[in-house]
């Protein structure tokens, strides 16, 4: 029987060491909706010596919260503890993170945020606006694709994030307006996507 206990405990060992090499650990933790706490998923990746957080588990088939709570203000926080006891922060929204939550009217994205994933909030029908953060770098395609209530994308960096093609609809781009930050207005309408906007202003603050 010790000796049944001692394998056991050495497989466990190596599963949890195993899945620690593979630098991914899926994991709840607590953000916020409609100013109550709620579940969401994060997931954990260490690559030498980086390590940081990303809301969702990066399947296209899942979202990081349950869209029956019909969450409407989701607040996403800066930085999450993460299951091995320490803090990181959260740097990015994965794949489909909150596709297909139509009832969501307001999200707030963390201070450090550098990626919005593909598909990060695809069909969130009831999303008005989104604030962009100055550390965000890269927008995925499709990001917010099926947001037909977005009418305001205001970006706060002074640099200008990646973009790919894709990533709002037609609509958007006729219908939404882009505010930037006042004198870097050249650096967003002459680019790939942000250039599309009819609507572009200069945010004097």
């Amino acid at each position: 029987m010790k000796r049944l206990l001692v394998f056991l405990a050495a497989l466990l060992c190596s599963t949890v060491l195993s899945a620690q090499q593979q630098g991914d650990t899926v994991f709840v933790n607590t953000a916020y909706c409609d100013g109550k706490p709620i579940a969401m998923t994060f997931r954990y990746t260490k690559k030498g010596s980086l390590e940081w957080i990303t809301v969702g588990d990066g399947q296209y088939g899942s979202t990081a919260i349950d869209t029956a709570t019909r969450a409407r203000v989701i607040v996403i926080p800066d930085s999450v503890m993460c299951p091995l006891g320490f803090r990181v922060a959260v740097t990015s929204i994965g794949r489909h993170a909150f596709g297909n939550c139509t009832h969501i009217s307001e999200v707030r994205l963390p201070a450090g945020l550098e990626e919005i994933g593909d598909q990060a909030f695809h069909n969130c029908l009831s999303l008005a606006e989104v604030v962009m953060p100055p550390t965000l770098k890269v927008i995925w395609p499709f990001a917010f694709r099926g947001c037909h209530g977005l009418n305001i994308i205001r970006m706060l960096g002074h640099k200008r994030p990646a973009v790919y093609d894709n990533i709002f609809d037609q609509q958007t781009l006729d219908n939404a307006t882009l505010i930037v930050p006042a004198g870097y207005m050249d650096k967003y309408v002459n680019s790939l996507v942000f250039g599309m906007f009819r609507y572009c202003v200069e945010a004097f603050e």
